[in-house]
């Protein structure tokens, strides 16, 4: 059964959100380097969908941690 979203208020930003920044990397971009679409980071940043990951996806998402200097093992659980 499909994890369902936990409503976030309003003023407190996502970690995906925040992480994203971090990469100075735009919507497009991570869901580029994802390949998802630019709306799915959207509904994940917003809280409306759960985030799941493919191995690839999540090799993609290392890689990118790693450029800055952070791993998986850094993430929250509620990303």
């Amino acid at each position: 059964m499909p994890k369902k979203p936990v409503p976030r208020p309003e003023n407190e930003e996502s970690h995906l959100k925040k992480l994203r920044e971090e990469l100075e990397m735009s919507q497009e971009d991570l869901a580029r380097e994802l390949g998802v679409s630019s709306q799915t980071i959207s509904r994940w940043e917003l809280g409306k969908n759960v985030p799941t990951f493919t191995v690839k996806q999540m090799k993609a998402l290392e890689k990118l941690l790693a450029s800055i200097g952070r791993s998986i093992g850094d993430l929250p659980d509620n990303l």
